[in-house]
């Protein structure tokens, strides 16, 4: 493709590389040859159109991109320093702040600062929700997206579902307050403030205009309203906005990114042009048929002629398993039988949890595997972690930091008084209680249900530990008092019982689990790194390529996500399954669990389209 070195260039490359002044829209599907165009067309600009390179500006979305482009432009200009400016959206926009409004980089909020403000903010009267992480996260999340949509929090409902509107907006407010009052910004005030800097200074806008007179935007699909606000305001008034993107790979909603703004580019800039770039240099014609076949059903788009330019290859596969451990159990043994292919192979999910049975399977088979995300091992979880401290306790030796954890998950009204050494003696419980003979009977009981642990299997432990001792029960009453749903800690319970009965004592377990924790910590720790197989989940693939890629459980309620299931939020679960089909080169196998009769599996939607003109196998 272009890209790799090639002179040969398309009739929409070529059409958009020579666009003079003005706006253009540019239709850049999957391995169009975006990135060739872009750097091509600053070229054209400075070399035949004599434009100063200092007034040009490019805009992508991550550093890595904005380091990529730049080092490509470099290798192709020869050794020659031509002053173009390369940059994400934040770090321009917060340019223009630190040079017009003298902000240093101290007045950047760390991530560990927000969440300390947010926490101290929670805990003032009025505020109903807890200060846990996972609120935290979720709270943080809302303030973003309100944000970038640069809405007041006063004009609609939070989408966490954890806070009325009124609680909200006054959360919002104090955050903001907060911040300004310590002279704070945080990532997206970066370009809230920009705009109100350039709304309120003209002197300072029109500066910014004449310094940057022509405006390059990769992945322009994913820029959020606030982000466009700024752009449209430095581009006037000669507006040579030269916009590439794909609005089929719009999936960052939870950010702020609407594909509704590249749709109405046209409307705001009725003198734009429109080209498209309809040939793919990456994928297979299968893979690109059956991308365009699922994508198609999409209401909301541009619609787009993409044309394989390699020859035929192999057909894309679907198929069907009975459980998820079969499906993982597959696809790691197909890996397994081609080494040298690892670097060049993907398996890529709709979230991050969903990939951590996988890195389990591999782990076991002794293949080397690499996560761009961080993922938190599930053995991590509240139910793995209280049932292991049960099996600890009881086969183990009687350690006190066990005990504390299990000694009232179900309630026993033990105290942690009762408790002096760095081991728990059952006589010394019953003579702290010696007065509370009801007391002693809850002791006598949890000595003996001890007891019945040593002489089971750990597969059978757990499932005593659950159902004779009242582990589930204490879960759905905590999910009962914490407002969450009592069936995910149940299947975290579920989960676990379901992975001890591989082994055959609590040593191999425990050996199992540093291994598989170990592998997690060293795939995650260089995220560029291109050795071994790639688990990914489908955001993160956005913009890597690969010869073989797998996408399992294409099942209704993962994608699309149970918790996307309207009209919009389908549309934008369908681009994401477009955007991990279309990673893939050469190979390309989609797997759903079918399922049992006592837990059936429902084949995603998407899937059903796509397998109409296909033979499940």
């Amino acid at each position: 493709m272009p890209d790799s070195g090639k002179n040969s260039v398309n009739l929409g490359q070529m059409t958009a590389i020579k666009h003079e002044n003005g706006a253009l829209l540019v239709l850049a599907g999957p391995g169009s040859g975006k990135t060739y165009t872009i750097i091509q067309r600053i070229l054209h600009l400075i070399e035949k159109s004599n434009v100063d390179p200092a007034s040009i500006l490019v805009i992508t979305f991550t550093k890595a991109a904005a380091r990529e482009m730049k080092q490509r432009f470099r290798q192709k200009t020869a050794g020659r320093a031509w002053p173009v400016n390369f940059g994400t959206f934040h770090a321009v926009y917060y340019h223009i702040l630190k040079t017009s409004c003298h902000y240093r980089s101290g007045n950047i909020i760390s991530d560990y600062e927000k969440r300390e403000l947010l926490k101290t903010i929670l805990q003032r009267p009025g505020f109903t929700c807890t200060d846990e992480e996972e609120t935290i996260d979720s709270l943080l999340g809302e303030i973003s997206r309100f944000k970038n949509d640069g809405c007041p929090p006063e004009n609609r409902d939070p989408e966490c579902g954890l806070i009325s509107r009124e609680e909200f907006a006054r959360l919002y407010r104090s955050y903001d307050e907060a911040l300004r009052r310590e002279e704070k910004l945080d990532f997206d005030d970066m370009v809230l403030r920009c705009r109100d800097l350039l709304v309120s200074r003209p002197d300072i806008r029109k500066a910014w205009q004449q310094k940057f007179r022509y405006i390059l935007v990769d992945e322009f699909q994913d820029i959020n309203p606030m982000q466009y606000e700024v752009l449209r305001l430095l581009a006037q008034p000669e507006n040579n906005l030269f916009i590439v993107g794909d609005d089929d790979q719009s999936i960052y909603a939870f950010r702020g990114a609407r594909p509704e703004i590249m749709l109405g580019f046209r409307q705001d800039y009725p003198q734009a042009g429109i080209v498209e770039l309809t040939q793919n240099y990456r994928s297979t014609p299968e893979i690109v048929t059956a991308a365009g076949r699922l994508i198609a059903a999409n209401k909301s788009r541009f619609i787009k002629k993409a044309q394989a330019v390699s020859p035929s290859g192999e057909p894309v596969l679907y198929r069907g398993y009975s459980t998820r451990d079969e499906e993982n159990e597959s696809i790691a043994t197909e890996i397994a039988r081609f080494p040298e292919d690892f670097n060049e192979t993907a398996v890529i999910y709709r979230t991050n949890q969903d990939a951590a049975a996988m890195a389990e399977k591999l782990t076991e088979k002794g293949i080397p595997f690499r996560m761009k995300e961080k993922l938190k091992s599930p053995y991590r979880q509240m139910a793995a972690q209280d049932v292991l401290s049960y099996l600890s306790f009881a086969l183990e030796g009687r350690k006190r930091k066990d005990f504390y954890r299990i000694m009232n998950r179900p309630s026993r009204y033990i105290s942690r008084s009762a408790v002096n050494g760095e081991t728990v003696d059952f006589e010394e419980l019953f003579d702290f209680y010696a007065e509370k003979p009801y007391m002693r009977e809850i002791l006598r009981k949890f000595q003996m249900d001890l007891e019945r642990l040593k002489r089971m299997d750990l597969y059978a432990a757990v499932n005593y530990i659950r159902r004779g001792m009242g582990y589930d029960e204490y879960l759905v009453r905590t999910a009962a008092e914490k407002g969450t749903d009592k069936n995910e800690l149940l299947k975290e319970a579920e989960w676990f019982q379901k992975q001890v009965r591989q082994f055959r004592s609590l040593e191999q377990l425990k050996e199992h689990i540093a291994l598989y924790e170990k592998e997690l910590e060293k795939a995650g720790r260089d995220p560029d790194s291109r050795e071994g197989v790639s688990l990914l989940t489908m955001h993160a693939s956005k913009g890597l390529e690969f010869d073989t890629v797998y996408i399992p459980d294409c099942n209704e309620g993962i994608i699309p996500h149970r918790k996307s299931m309207k009209d919009e939020a389908v549309e934008e679960e369908r681009r994401m399954l477009y955007v991990a089909m279309t990673r893939a080169r050469k190979r390309l196998t989609l797997t759903y669990v079918a399922g049992t009769k006592e837990e059936p599996g429902f084949l995603s939607r998407f899937l059903t389209d796509l397998v109409r003109q296909s033979v499940l196998q």
